[in-house]
C-alpha cells in the first residue's frame, strides 16, 4: 500500500503536486502523527508501525505481536524520538531510532484503544476505547490513576486541554462531546454537549 503524505510539496507550473511515499505498509493505514523535528509515524492494520523521515524514506518498521491494529500514534513533544502507539488494548512506548524493542508497554484498557493524548507536562497519558471508557495513566508511577466511563458508546477521541492540566475533552459515537474538569481532583464534574442533527 502506498502512503500519500503532502510535505514536501512540489510546484509544477503553478500546480501543487503531492509526493507519494512508498515502502512503509502492506495493509490499510489507520493513523498518523508528526514530531516537531519532522519525523512521522504511521500505524496500520495487523499491528504494522512505520517511522518516516522528512523526505518520505522509511526509517524503521515493526509489527506488534498479536496483530492488533495500530489505531493511534503520538510523539512526545519534549522528546521527539519517543513514540506512543496503541494496538488493541495495549500502549507501547518506543524509540523511533530502534522500533524493534519497546521501551515500555501498558495494558490499561479493556477494549480496543482509539486515541491517545499526553498532557502538557507529559506525566499523564489518556486513552479512549471502544467501551466508552477513558483511562488516565500516570507515566512516572506507571499505573492507571483514573478510569472514567462517561460515554454510552465508543469513545473515539480524547484530548488534554492546553494550559489546563486538570481538564480534558472527549467525544464518542454516542454523539456527545464532553468537557471533564478536575481529572485528578476529588470530584469530577462534566459538561455534556450533545450533537443535534
Amino acid at each position: 500500500m502506498r502512503l500519500q503524505l503532502f510535505p514536501p510539496l512540489h510546484r509544477v507550473s503553478g500546480t501543487i503536486m503531492a509526493v507519494k511515499w512508498t515502502g512503509g505498509h502492506s495493509s490499510p493505514v489507520l493513523c498518523l502523527n508528526a514530531s516537531k523535528e519532522g519525523l512521522l509515524a504511521s500505524g496500520a492494520e495487523g499491528g504494522d508501525l512505520t517511522a518516516w523521515g522528512e523526505d518520505g524514506t522509511p526509517l524503521g518498521h515493526t509489527r506488534f505481536q498479536g496483530a492488533d491494529d495500530v489505531t493511534s500514534v503520538l510523539f512526545s513533544p519534549s522528546c521527539p524520538t519517543k513514540l506512543y502507539a496503541s494496538h488493541g488494548e495495549t500502549i507501547s512506548v518506543l524509540d523511533v531510532r530502534s522500533l524493534k524493542d519497546s521501551l515500555d508497554h501498558f495494558h490499561v484498557n479493556e477494549e480496543e484503544i482509539n486515541c491517545l493524548s499526553l498532557n502538557q507536562t507529559e506525566n499523564l497519558l489518556a486513552s479512549a476505547d471502544d467501551s466508552g471508557a477513558i483511562k488516565i495513566l500516570d507515566l512516572e508511577n506507571k499505573k492507571v490513576i483514573r478510569s472514567l466511563k462517561r460515554h454510552s458508546n465508543i469513545c473515539s477521541s480524547v484530548a488534554f486541554r492546553p494550559q489546563r492540566p486538570q481538564s480534558l475533552v472527549s467525544c464518542g459515537l454516542d454523539m456527545q462531546v464532553m468537557l471533564l474538569h478536575r481529572v485528578l481532583g476529588e470530584f469530577l464534574s462534566g459538561i455534556c454537549y450533545c450533537l443535534l442533527y
